[in-house]
Parts: structure tokens; sequence; C-alpha cells
């Protein structure tokens, strides 16, 4: 790989858009190249900073009906112009990173934890663009195709939660297990459907104590709700979160939480 198929490729590279073979020969040309692994490290800062001003700024939420047109756009320009070395589906998914950076998911109503924020913001785009607007038919790879790539883990999603999971409030009905990227943040992803709703179960990895409980609960806990309805439920144990996302109401996510997803936090094991 040059530095100028390093430099075309850094911006689908910082958003986890590219291919694992691709992405492994950024690493190696990294390695040897300062100046190539600088440029990456500085746009990876820049993105970095961009989400957290357009997020945390109220004067700079987008007007009505922009965030459609940039989206429209940048699929229009994906059509005409597709990245040899991106797949329609990853260009699409890099607009959905730019999207979310001015807002569309809507401010996440948690600003006592930045970072917890971030998260919530996360899981929200990727239930949007990868649970609702793509569907499990156009997903790239199952999970069981990729869970050689992933951390250890991850694999415990190909069978959990069950394929049906009786509650008391109806039956939950799993519908795909696979593994995306929104914004650089890697998941692994179950959809399911609940009573006429998507919800998302994502797995990722993120810093102890993110899940906003007491010290060593691993209980779910509401780590925000969208300006747009959408709840985001987090249990953190073990360097992971797993969180439930979807547009029911926040304690009724957090008791589908406590069934679905809780069971799996025995299984994880300790980074």
């Amino acid at each position: 790989m040059t530095c100028g198929d390093c430099r075309r490729m850094a911006d689908a590279f910082v958003s986890a858009q590219t291919t694992p073979e691709t992405n492994h020969d950024i690493r190696r040309h990294v390695e040897v190249c300062p100046s190539c692994r600088a440029e990456i490290d500085g746009r990876r800062r820049l993105r970095a900073a961009l989400r957290s001003a357009f997020g945390r700024t109220s004067e700079l939420e987008p007007s009505a009906g922009f965030a459609e047109r940039l989206r429209a756009g940048i699929r229009e320009e994906a059509d005409r112009a597709r990245p040899h070395a991106i797949s329609r589906r990853a260009w699409l998914g890099l607009a959905a990173g730019v999207v979310a950076a001015v807002g569309l998911t809507g401010a996440v109503l948690n600003r006592s934890d930045p970072a917890a924020d971030d998260l919530a913001r996360d899981a929200i785009g990727d239930h949007r663009y990868c649970a609702l607007r793509s569907g499990p038919a156009s997903t790239a790879g199952t999970l069981s195709d990729d869970a050689a790539h992933l951390e250890t883990d991850y694999p415990l999603l190909l069978t959990a939660p069950p394929d049906h999971v009786p509650t008391p409030g109806g039956g939950v009905r799993v519908v795909d297990r696979h593994v995306c990227a929104y914004d650089g943040r890697r998941f692994g992803h179950v959809i399911m459907q609940y009573r006429g709703h998507v919800v998302s179960l994502l797995m990722t990895a993120v810093r102890q104590g993110l899940a906003g409980g007491p010290a060593g609960d691993s209980s779910p806990h509401s780590i925000g709700r969208s300006s747009n309805g959408y709840s985001v439920v987090s249990i953190d144990a073990a360097g992971r979160s797993i969180l439930l996302v979807g547009d029911l109401g926040r304690k009724e996510l957090v008791d589908l939480s406590s069934i679905v997803a809780t069971p799996l936090v025995g299984a994880l094991r300790p980074e």
C-alpha cells in the first residue's frame, strides 16, 4: 500500500467502513510510515472533535429537512462514483456517520456523562441505520461468518438471546445476528421483534462504569432517550456494554433488558 492509497482511504478507515483486508494493509503501512500514522491520528481527533461540537451545541442543530437532503446527496454520489475499496453498503454507512455528526439521531438526554452520551448516540445511530433502514435482508455478513474477526465475547451472540424468548409482555423473536460498525464503534448486533417494535441488542467494548449504575452493579440502567423517541438501556460488565435500543418507553426497555440481556453478563470474560 502506498501513502496515496492510505490517505485516500483514511476517512473510511477511521469510520470502520473498510474491509478486513484493507484494514490489515493500512495498519501494516502506518506501522512503518510516521507521516500516514500522524494523518490517521489527526483525522480521528478531528472526527471526535466535530462530533462533540455538533452533539453539544444547540445552535448548530440542522434545519428541518437538511439531514434528509444530505443523506440523499451522499447516496446519489455513492451511486455515481463508488470507491473501489468500499462497498455501497459501507459507503452509505459512512454517510450515516456524517449525518449523525449533525444530530440526526436527536439529542440524547444524558449530559452528566459525555462518554455515556456518545455511546447512546452511536447505539441509536446503529439501530436506525442497520436495524430499521437497511434491515436484516441487506446485512453484509452474519455473526457466524465474522465471529473469528471479533473479540472473545462476541460469539456469545450466536446463540444468546435464544431465537424465541417468552416474556410477560409478549414473545421476543430474533430476526438477525451480525456484526456492524457505526461512526467508528464496532457492535455485535442482534435484531429482535417485540410487540410490533424492532429492538436492537448491541454489544461493544467500553470503559468500566459507563452504564451509570453503582459500582459492581450489573443490572440494566437507562443511559439516554433521544428527542426523536429512542431509548437506550445498558448493562456494563467486564469491559463490555450490552445495550438495548428501541422506541419503547424506558421502563419497558429496562424490563426487557433484564430478560434478554442480563443472562449474557455471567458469560462475559473479564478483560
